[in-house]
């Protein structure tokens, strides 16, 4: 395997691990078998090199599983939900995407809950066409699509229910050990939250009440 490569295999494991500021050029050289001096001329430093790790790391994960898939330009928004919802699963959850908390999840958990700097450039680039997209699907499921704040509640609950499934395995096992996100189990869970977000979605569409509505009501 090519020193780059290797460098950049290690580094993501230690930086999910240790985090940026705790893990040292010397632990990641030591780990790709490589010297200190060939990070430093692959990468300039451990920004760098984190920079590097942390763009490969959704560059590819987006591109083994784009959210809009390859066969839904022309399907209704019903199953443009569902794909959506499926490819996030795989994405964060597979063997072919992030892992999980136990592969390169773990560096995107630790970005997710404490961001570093590096981490504007993967919302923009990233996070926010992929919120965009959700949102415009749940527009065409919604009969009022003048309400952004409506559809917009909608697509954080969503992502919100993947992502949980993403990083608190270690609490499902525990309390729901049927529903951890195993590789054979993505597909039953993605479908359930595909159901559960629809039924929410319509059910939110039939009513004029709010949140802040249920919160005041004694």
């Amino acid at each position: 395997m090519p020193t780059k490569k290797r460098i950049m295999n290690a580094a993501g494991e230690i930086f999910g691990q240790d985090g940026f500021k705790a893990a040292t050029i010397r632990k990641i050289a030591t780990a790709a078998q490589a010297n200190v001096a060939a990070i430093n001329y692959h990468f300039r430093d451990k920004q760098g090199l984190y920079l590097a790790v942390l763009e490969d790391t959704f560059s590819k994960g987006f591109q083994r599983f784009p959210a809009d898939g390859e066969t839904d330009n022309d399907k209704g928004p019903e199953q443009r939900l569902r794909t959506f919802i499926h490819k996030m699963f795989y994405r964060f959850l597979s063997n072919e995407g992030w892992g999980g908390i136990s592969g390169r999840g773990k560096l995107i958990a630790r970005e997710f809950f404490e961001p570093t700097p590096a981490f504007e450039n993967i919302v923009e680039t990233y996070i926010t066409p992929h919120k965009q997209m959700l949102v415009s699907i749940i527009a065409e499921l919604s009969p009022d699509k003048a309400d952004k704040d409506k559809q917009l509640a909608c697509a954080i609950s969503i992502i919100g229910q993947c992502v949980y499934y993403a990083f608190a395995s270690p609490i499902i096992k525990r309390i729901a050990p049927a529903f951890m996100p195993t590789q054979q189990n993505l597909d039953r869970l993605a479908d359930h939250v595909f159901l559960f977000s629809l039924g929410g979605i319509q059910q939110i569409n039939n009513t004029d009440i709010t949140t802040i509505d249920i919160l005041e009501t004694p």
